[in-house]
Parts: structure tokens; C-alpha cells; sequence
């Protein structure tokens, strides 16, 4: 253990030594920041080197992003801060699974459309650990959805109940998606844990006999329920043999929502009978490692699908556990019941964007808005701390009008092209993403670390999906990572800069964090603080904080200290191009 807990600390002390390492760059624009030292780099650090943390930071209204700052020193814990997060003595919770994005026809469009440099950036931006952030999940749609140009299966067929007209080659695919996933497979340095989802079934196997749109449910023919499995199971076959295995499948995309794009809606009880007595026993024959996750839709009604999918024994036996969007609101209390009543299924946040017409005003393709990343991180914090194992975002990469799409509700990404200057923007989601992307790989652990913070007010009843303020105060997540250092993500999405404590067994980080800000906080676990610990003096009252270490922004950008509440413009931000 103190083997571990020395090689913890030799890396937080080299991360230290790194401090304000120059970013890579990507065509003349900061992609991100310095990637963490090989083994060698490691030992060869070990010798002499204080205990202190490593601060990644991305800030509004300053060059910050996915930066590294410089070491912030651990002191004795004996100061005063309105907010404190104390992981000593935390213990880990659940497994993390990773973080990415869904694999769209409509991405897959987009990026067949760039310039060869421009799509080995974009593969290298989200899917490498050193020049990217480390994606590990990703999601992909069973027959088309709304980000495909048109409406597809691969049995358009009617009646063909024996499937014998199914394309086992899934040609479609072949020419869109599967390229796309493939070259994130070449550079991803982990193998890539895909959902598969089913928006759809073929226009003949729903009472509608069109795809697009749901009859009330339940929208598939109650004769069409066998072959339906079937057809699932063949196309996950067909996907294998082309070397994209597929990790887990949910039932059905939105069960709920009779969408005028490719929609089935079933209700909680049809959807346990369909996997029960059709998807589950199949699967369960033909795919045996596949997960199956009930639901798929949001977390308003996540728990009603919960009771449904995991009371009966002879049902839940098929579910390895849910899936939820955040399109209703934050409600993370509700994953949380899961958590608790349904000990040992898996929770699994599986799509969130932001809609076109959700733009601020004065937002631009090249800047996006700012407020959207700070509300993916918003989510992803509440969901993990409330027993999600990772996260997963809508499109990878959209065109300028936020499409292709056939039925024209456009969306932001975390990347945009514009695909006519042939051009890359990184917007904000995508910095904030990677706080954990990048710093909370698969295998780490969320812990239950302590939380004080000063709320201005409850969050608004009612306010719209992916937004935060100054009202929730300092939101934080904290993981131990397979290597046993500790990561704390920490959010302010105020409008105030914040002073808070970051302590661990007995020493503390004395931290300050930026209006509209987010830090990644690594360091050694408690077993690698408790030497430096046990011979400070002993702690007998409360003393003024020592002054923060260094990581203001520039004079000329310190502007945001003075902002008013209002939300930040987006064109305040630097662009983030690749040419």
C-alpha cells in the first residue's frame, strides 16, 4: 500500500513539475492541455518532490482551457472556508464506465465531409488520452433516427416474418457509421463500450406502418414482438462480424414520446413484457454478454420504469439496469431512488444536447454558448453522484445548421463544422466533458465525499434541462482512479469568484475557482497524505486561510469579477477553430 500510495504521489509531484506546460496545438488553435507522464517520466520525478495537488482549469472570459496550473500546495486543515469538500475517509461507491457520444448518420455525414487533417483532428479531439479527452463510450441508432437524412432498415420487406430479406451486411452503415466508429476504435486506447438503441422498427412492423411517429402505445404490432427481437439480435450479429461489438442495447429509444421523427412508444409494463418474453430470452441465448437497460428516456419518469422493469424477479432478471435522458430537468433525486431500492443495477445517463433554438442571444457557430458546457457539467455531477456510471452526449460532430436532419429539430454539439470553410469549433461542452473524460478514466470509483456550500437561493421550480447558476453554489464530484490518486471535479457557475477547501486527512488545499469556471483537483489518496499529516502540528482552532496558490487569470481578463449576474455572452469567449 505505501508502494501505491508513493507512486500516487510521484505522479501528483511530476503533474506539479508540469505547471503551466505550453498546450498542444491544433492547427493553431490550444486543443488541450499537457498529457500525463509515462511510467519512466514517473520514476525518474519520484525523488525530493512536496505533496501537492495538480489544478486543471477551463474559465470563461480567459485563455484557460483543460490548463494546467501550477501546484497548489497541502496545509494544515485548520482554516475557516464557507465551502468545503472533505474526501478523507471516503469511500468508493460504484464503478465509472467513461464518458462519450453518440455515433449519428448525421455525424458520420459531417465528417466524411472534412478534409483528411481535419478528420484525424477530430477523431484525435475526442477519442485520444494525450491529444484528446479520453472518450470510452459511445451510442449508436438501430435502424435511422432524427439525425439521419432519411428514414432506413434493413428489412423493408413487409410481413417478412422468417427475416429472410434482413441485410446481414448492413450496407447502410457500412458506408456512414461503421467508418466513423472504426477510426475512433484505431486511436482509442481502451476498447470502446457501445449502447445500441432502437429508435424504430421497420414501417411494417407498427400499427402506424410508418416509421416515423408512434400510435399510442403500444406502437408495435403485438404479432411483430418475436420478430422484432429477432431483427435486434440479427443486427447486433451483423455489427460483431464487421468488428463493432456492441456493449449494451436499451429496449427502445423514448418509450414515451410519440415524436413526429422515428418513435414506438410503449408504456412500463409493455416494455418489461417485451424484453421478459421476446428481447431478453434471445439475447440472453444468441448475445449473453450483452447489457439490456430498460427505459431510455427521462428522469422525470425514471423511477415508474424502474418498479415496472425490476420488481417482478422473472423480469428483472433480463435488466442489467436503466437508461435516462436529462431532457425534463435535473430531478437527480430520482436516479438516486434507483440507487437505493435497486441496489446493483446499473444507471446509465444516456443522451443530452441542447436544441438550436436554445442559443442565447449574440451566440456564434465558432464560440457556441458557454452556459452549455457549464450545464453538461452540471448534469454529469449530479448524475454521478446520485449513481450514474459515466455519461453520454447527443451528436459528436454537427454542421453548421446543428443537422443533417430529416425533420429539422437542429441541435448544438460539443463540436461544429463549418463544413463549406472547412473548419472545426470546439465549443464549451466539449472543455467541460473532457474534466472527466480526460481525468476520471473507466475503472475509477465515485466516492462519498462531504460537500458544504453556501446556496443564494433553491433552483428555480420548473427551470429548462442542462441550466445552473449562482443558485446551486459549488457543485463537486470526486473519484479514485485506478492509479489511487484522487480526482475532484469542481464547478462554479456563478457569476462570483469562490474560495473553497479541498481536504483531505487533516491537510487541505486552500482554492479559489473563477466565475463560470471548472477544475479538475487531482492528488494523492489519503494513504498518500497520511504521513504528511500525522507530523504536521496539531490542529487546535480555526485559522485565516492561507492565500491561494497562483491561478488567476491575466489582468486584461479579469473582467468577469465584476460581471453582473447575467448570463455570460458567448462572444466574450475566445474562439476555438481548427483549420
Amino acid at each position: 500500500w505505501r508502494l501505491i500510495a508513493g507512486i500516487a504521489l510521484g505522479v501528483v509531484a511530476l503533474l506539479c513539475v508540469a505547471g503551466m506546460a505550453v498546450p498542444r496545438r491544433c492547427c493553431g488553435a490550444p486543443l488541450l492541455a499537457s498529457p500525463l507522464p509515462s511510467v519512466s517520466e514517473v520514476k525518474a520525478a519520484m525523488v525530493g518532490l512536496s505533496v501537492c495537488a495538480t489544478v486543471v482549469q477551463t474559465a470563461f472570459a480567459t485563455h484557460d482551457r483543460l490548463s494546467v496550473k501550477p501546484c497548489a500546495p497541502f496545509v494544515p486543515a485548520n482554516f475557516h472556508s464557507e465551502h468545503t469538500i472533505d474526501v478523507t475517509g471516503a469511500t468508493a461507491q460504484h464503478r465509472i464506465e467513461g464518458f462519450g457520444g453518440a455515433f449519428t448518420e448525421s455525424s458520420a455525414l459531417v465528417f466524411q465531409s472534412l478534409p483528411r487533417h481535419l478528420r484525424r483532428r477530430f477523431i484525435e479531439a475526442y477519442f485520444s488520452e494525450d491529444e484528446g479527452i479520453g472518450y470510452t463510450l459511445g451510442r449508436v441508432h438501430i435502424n435511422s433516427c432524427d439525425f439521419s437524412i432519411n428514414s432506413y432498415s434493413f428489412d423493408d420487406v413487409p410481413e417478412d416474418f422468417d427475416l429472410r430479406y434482413f441485410d446481414d451486411a448492413v450496407a447502410h452503415d457500412q458506408r456512414t457509421m461503421i467508418p466513423l466508429i472504426r477510426a475512433a476504435q484505431a486511436v482509442a486506447p481502451r476498447k470502446l463500450k457501445l449502447l445500441a438503441s432502437p429508435w424504430s422498427p421497420p414501417a411494417w412492423m407498427k400499427k402506424g406502418r410508418r416509421m416515423d411517429g408512434s400510435e399510442p402505445p403500444p406502437g408495435l404490432r403485438d404479432e411483430c414482438r418475436d420478430v422484432w427481437a429477432r431483427y435486434l439480435s440479427r443486427w447486433l450479429g451483423a455489427y460483431e462480424r464487421l468488428g463493432v461489438p456492441l456493449w449494451a442495447i436499451t429496449m427502445q429509444n423514448e418509450p414515451e414520446n410519440r415524436a413526429a421523427w422515428e418513435a414506438c412508444a410503449f408504456t412500463p409494463e409493455q416494455g418489461a413484457t417485451f424484453v421478459r418474453e421476446h428481447l431478453g430470452p434471445i439475447l440472453r441465448k444468441h448475445h449473453p454478454q450483452l447489457k439490456i437497460f430498460a427505459f431510455d428516456h427521462n428522469k422525470d419518469h425514471v423511477v415508474e420504469w424502474a418498479n415496472a422493469s425490476f420488481s417482478d424477479a422473472a423480469t428483472s432478471a433480463f435488466f442489467d439496469g436503466i437508461a435516462f435522458h436529462w431532457y425534463s430537468g435535473d430531478t437527480f433525486e430520482h436516479v438516486a431512488t434507483i440507487r437505493e431500492l435497486w441496489a446493483g443495477k446499473l444507471l446509465l445517463p444516456s443522451e443530452a444536447t441542447y436544441e438550436k433554438y436554445r442559443w442565447p442571444p449574440g451566440t456564434t457557430l465558432a464560440h457556441g454558448s458557454w452556459s452549455f458546457g457549464e450545464g453538461y457539467a452540471h448534469d454529469i455531477i449530479g448524475d454521478l453522484n446520485a449513481g450514474g456510471l459515466g455519461w453520454i452526449d447527443w451528436n459528436l460532430l454537427l454542421d453548421e445548421r446543428g443537422g443533417p436532419n430529416h425533420l429539422g429539430n437542429d441541435c448544438d454539439a460539443a463540436i461544429m463544422a463549418n463544413v463549406s470553410a472547412a473548419e472545426l469549433y470546439l465549443h464549451p461542452q466539449y472543455w467541460y466533458i473532457g474534466h472527466f473524460s480526460k481525468y476520471v478514466p473507466p475503472g475509477s470509483a465515485l466516492l462519498n465525499a462531504t460537500v458544504r456550500t453556501r446556496r443564494r437561493l433553491p433552483p428555480p421550480v420548473g427551470r429548462p434541462y442542462g441550466t445552473c447558476g449562482d443558485e446551486d453554489g459549488l457543485e463537486s464530484a470526486s473519484f479514485l482512479r485506478p492509479d489511487m490518486l484522487v480526482a475532484t471535479v469542481v464547478l462554479n457557475c456563478g457569476s462570483e469568484r469562490l474560495s473553497y477547501k479541498l481536504k483531505s486527512h487533516g491537510l487541505a488545499l486552500a482554492m479559489e475557482i473563477p466565475p463560470h469556471a471548472i477544475q479538475t483537483v487531482l492528488h494523492a489518496s489519503d494513504a498518500g497524505l497520511g504521513a504528511s499529516a500525522n507530523a504536521s502540528e496539531p490542529v487546535v482552532a480555526e485559522q485565516p486561510p492561507p492565500s491561494p496558490p497562483p491561478s488567476s487569470p491575466p489582468a486584461e481578463t479579469r473582467a468577469e469579477d465584476k460581471r453582473s449576474e447575467d448570463e455570460p455572452h458567448a462572444e466574450d469567449a475566445p474562439p476555438q477553430s481548427a483549420q
